[in-house]
């Protein structure tokens, strides 16, 4: 797809018409997907979320001519395997380009677990002492609520904050960029106490 692409009148018109029989239900329907796709993005860390939804729904424009007619399902989930390409691509890209040092992204195969280790478990704790105060207690409180409860819990918070639920995700997001390099660090200094 050549850069700087964007769909003409006619192929938005074909796509709207995939999505839903109904122009306003089609219109809803690709705002639905789109907020999707970013959410996916955002889960998968990487800060150009919209840019990326942006180009998983341009590849499927692009498709659509020879998908429409033999495509049998949801339209969302073609989306979704598109975006899943998206990111494994946009992945390896990632690992070709040196990156500066405060634009990099955590290796995520050094990503905590937790495992039951006490040294994992006192890095922790010392990391989330670092913190700010008021991102310790956002953080805390992000991850209280389990199962199903969370998405009406973490909806809450985002009230609470006058933001909406991407925004506090991102804010999640780079307060646990914060922590996992605290992490990491503190886990070097203790020999044996994570696989390199």
């Amino acid at each position: 797809m050549p850069k700087g692409w964007t769909p003409t009148q006619a192929q938005l018109d074909v796509l709207f018409d995939w999505l839903a029989a109904d122009r306003e239900a089609a219109g809803a329907k690709y705002e639905h997907i789109r907020q999707c796709l970013i959410k996916l993005f955002i889960w998968n860390e990487f800060s150009d979320a919209e840019d990326l939804a942006d180009q998983t729904i341009d590849r499927v424009v692009q498709k659509l001519p020879g998908l429409r007619d033999g495509y049998v399902g949801d339209p969302a989930l073609y989306f979704y395997g598109v975006a899943k390409r998206v990111i494994q691509e946009t992945r390896r890209q990632m690992t070709r380009q040196p990156q500066l040092e405060d634009h990099s992204w955590p290796d995520r195969s050094t990503e905590f677990e937790t495992d039951g280790s006490d040294a994992k478990f006192a890095c922790l704790e010392k990391c989330l002492k670092n913190l700010k105060a008021s991102d310790r207690r956002l953080i805390l409180q992000y991850y209280q609520a389990e199962k199903g409860a969370k998405i009406d819990f973490r909806q809450q918070m985002a009230r609470r904050m006058n933001v909406d639920v991407n925004s506090l995700r991102v804010k999640m997001f780079r307060i646990r960029q914060v922590l996992h390099r605290c992490i990491v660090e503190c886990l070097e200094q203790q020999p044996g106490a994570m696989k390199q």
